[in-house]
């Protein structure tokens, strides 16, 4: 599974190739057989591009020799004969004159004209005609079987359509011509009438397939409607129609040629069973999520759209949600995409109990899901359903052995309060979810008109980052570590500030979250540990004491290949003692995987490093997984050390994490402390430093120097050999 939208091919299934033309004229579905296609606007092409801008025989397809290639098709610009189009074609962007075609692969024939090329794998099931399909589609999507059919079974008939002349297909000319002098030896069948209804003539194929038809004439299934529906279209210019027949599980396609000149009607009859239950899969799979099985994004544009068209009451309410799991990336990549796959079923599953009859939920693409309610008469309704998904999901998944738990965050806005358009509503609905992950986990927020703005604004924040490195804005700030039995320095934790050029100082709490969702951590966290190194050496070149400088890490650093050799590589550029790297990891981090980390936590100690487990008690109630982390001190979150003066409950979860820590010779520190009476609480319950306003804030690395110069600063008894 990826982390875009998901459409994974089984091999191991019969392929379907399939091109999807899109013109000024609409989307068509043509199924690709082992056989050479011509496209042009010219009606005699077996694919038509219905524009005056591409040429009258503009590209060809050809079937490919070799079956062991994942690419079935050959595209050359222009005809067999050599004859090159007026355009030319693109293929995904570059001009090409010959191309072998891949799945994805888009074609340009000119700026009103293009194709997309799939592969497509063939389903078990696909819904019946007219059958009520709740979390599908309203579009209907026959099961056809090729059996012999009862004519007496009820009838379901297309509305007859009208074709002009000059829009007449290559394979109705085809089909009307063919043996036009002799119908007899025709093999399709052929039925000729009157306009009252009185049968002229039945040709040998259609008296052999269809025996009752000199019986039953105008009542046959065939005829049934046929005049009803015709005659009101017959004039001197309509020549040809079209209307389909299903019959039980068959269709049949009926080409109509009025011939004005003696007032007869000409049926031609072709079954077209199959050629409908291949279009019946093709779009099916066009519209629907190959792993889940729930509508997809596509379907969710036309069902907007389509559901917009019919209010009746424009005032009438419904609401469009979208839906996203919290690090679902971290999942995906840490237990593999096979257990991803199970916790997107289980979520979807578990989502749709939650779903009323006529509302509808599609896979949006990666670990995003938008759900359209019906029926919304107040905002509090739309609460309730976001909430109802929030606490349904914060029930673990059992996937493939594994339970996990995950948080969402929900967004959402109205029609028509939020918007009228269906690209608007998607676009707001969307901008709220990034609102709520900004909140936090399990939040939820409404589309707000500054929004837009809002993303904007985001938008440019990104922009900087990525030019804040180039720029020199990044700063490294310190803040010292205080031991509670001396009252010296004995550490420093690295704090990383941005001075932007115009905005002035941005606070971590803004850029250090969009670092992370961008990936532009790892540069930024590349930049902050050779940064470090080279200071703390040049710190030991003034003749400062060497001292211990602890560095958070993002998940995103620790997952990347070649981690481990970039922070030797930057140990050996910078000559530094590993021992004076105190290397920082959120418990979160720690226990995603807790086999590999371990085994990663072991190479940074082999390389002499030190390691601290960082905002500790935030993240796991357990505390016995710690006798097998290879890790030197242990750091107490800010959010227990707030009220240790007053509540005992905070107090007795330091004090418990002090002594397990010391039962395992664990270094403990204390983050966040602001006053004297934290501090003597701490003194009390035997923790061994500080880290706080209460002593010092974050400095830069100059009056750092000044501080250590003054307090004379000396090497801590862990670190030594």
């Amino acid at each position: 599974m990826r982390s875009e939208e998901s459409s994974t091919l089984d091999t191991k299934s019969m392929l379907h190739h399939v091109l999807t033309v899109e013109d000024p004229q609409g989307y068509r579905n043509f199924l690709l057989n082992n056989t050479t296609y011509s496209l042009g606007r010219s009606l005699e092409n077996a694919i038509t591009l219905r524009s005056n801008l591409v040429s009258r025989q503009h590209a060809t397809l050809l079937p490919l020799a070799s079956q062991k290639s994942s690419c079935f098709f050959r595209i050359i610009d222009g005809s067999l004969e050599g004859k090159r189009s007026t355009n030319g074609i693109l293929i995904n962007g570059k001009k090409r004159f010959s191309h072998i075609l891949s799945h994805g692969d888009e074609i340009l024939f000119s700026k009103d004209t293009k194709a997309v090329y799939q592969l497509i794998s063939a389903i078990a099931s696909i819904p019946k005609l007219g059958s009520s399909q709740n979390q599908t589609s309203n579009i209907s999507y026959p099961n056809i079987k090729t059996q012999p059919f009862d004519e007496t079974e009820p009838l379901r008939f297309s509305p007859i359509q009208s074709i002009p002349d000059h829009d007449i297909p290559a394979h109705f000319l085809k089909t009307v011509n063919q043996f036009i002098s002799s119908p007899e030896l025709n093999p399709r069948p052929i039925i000729e009438l009157n306009l009252v209804g009185q049968i002229l003539y039945i040709n040998p194929a259609a008296l052999s397939q269809f025996p009752n038809l000199e019986v039953m004439r105008i009542n046959h299934p065939l005829l049934q409607e046929l005049l009803v529906q015709l005659v009101p279209l017959v004039n001197p210019v309509s020549k040809f129609f079209v209307r389909e027949v299903a019959i039980k599980d068959n269709v049949f396609e009926e080409i109509i040629h009025f011939m004005p000149w003696n007032e007869v009607i000409r049926v031609h009859i072709a079954d077209v069973t199959k050629r409908k239950e291949a279009e019946a899969i093709i779009s099916y799979q066009i519209h629907h999520d190959a792993l889940t099985g729930l509508p997809n994004r596509k379907y969710l544009h036309e069902h907007l759209t389509e559901t917009i068209k019919k209010l009746e009451n424009k005032e009438q309410r419904f609401a469009v949600l979208f839906l996203d799991i919290d690090r679902f990336k971290l999942i995906n990549d840490s237990l593999g995409h096979s257990i991803g796959d199970l916790l997107l079923n289980s979520v979807s599953d578990r989502l749709k109990i939650l779903l009323k009859q006529d509302d509808v939920m599609v896979r949006w693409g990666a670990d995003e899901f938008a759900i359209v309610a019906k029926e919304i008469y107040s905002t509090d309704a739309v609460v309730q359903i976001a909430e109802s998904m929030i606490q349904s999901l914060t029930l673990p998944f059992n996937c493939g052995g594994h339970e996990l738990h995950i948080t969402t965050c929900i967004g959402a806005s109205i029609y028509p309060d939020h918007n009228t358009d269906v690209e608007g509503l998607i676009r707001n609905a969307d901008m709220a979810m990034y609102r709520a992950k900004a909140e936090g986990q399990n939040s939820f927020q409404f589309y707000v008109p500054n929004m837009q703005e809002q993303s904007f604004q985001r938008l440019s924040m990104e922009n900087n980052l990525r030019r804040a490195l180039e720029n020199n804005e990044l700063l490294t700030y310190y803040q010292p570590q205080i031991d509670l039995s001396t009252g010296k320095i004995v550490g420093l934790e690295v704090l990383l500030r941005w001075k932007h050029v115009s905005l002035g100082s941005i606070p971590p709490s803004q850029f250090i979250p969009l670092a992370e969702e961008t990936g532009l951590i790892i540069a930024i966290g590349t930049w902050v540990l050779r940064h470090t190194c080279l200071q703390a050496i040049s710190w030991q070149n003034m003749g400062l004491h060497p001292i211990q400088i602890g560095v958070n890490l993002s998940i995103k650093q620790l997952q990347q290949k070649d981690f481990l050799s970039s922070l030797q590589l930057i140990l050996e550029e910078t000559n530094l003692d590993p021992h004076f790297l105190e290397l920082e990891i959120t418990e979160g981090i720690v226990m995603d995987n807790v086999k590999e980390k371990i085994i990663l936590l072991n190479e940074f100690r082999k390389m002499g490093i030190q390691l601290s487990i960082d905002d500790f008690g935030t993240g796991y109630s357990s505390l016995g997984y710690l006798k097998n982390l290879p890790v030197n001190t242990l750091k107490i979150d800010r959010i227990f050390i707030e009220y240790i003066t007053y509540n005992e409950h905070d107090r007795a979860i330091v004090a418990s994490i002090i002594n397990l820590s010391h039962s395992l010779h664990l270094n403990v520190i204390a983050e966040g402390v602001e006053t004297q009476e934290q501090v003597d609480v701490l003194r009390s319950l035997g923790c061994d430093q500080v880290q706080g306003y209460v002593f010092y804030k974050a400095l830069p690395a100059d009056e750092i120097e000044a501080l250590l110069r003054a307090q004379g600063v000396t090497k801590p008894n862990q670190l030594e050999p």
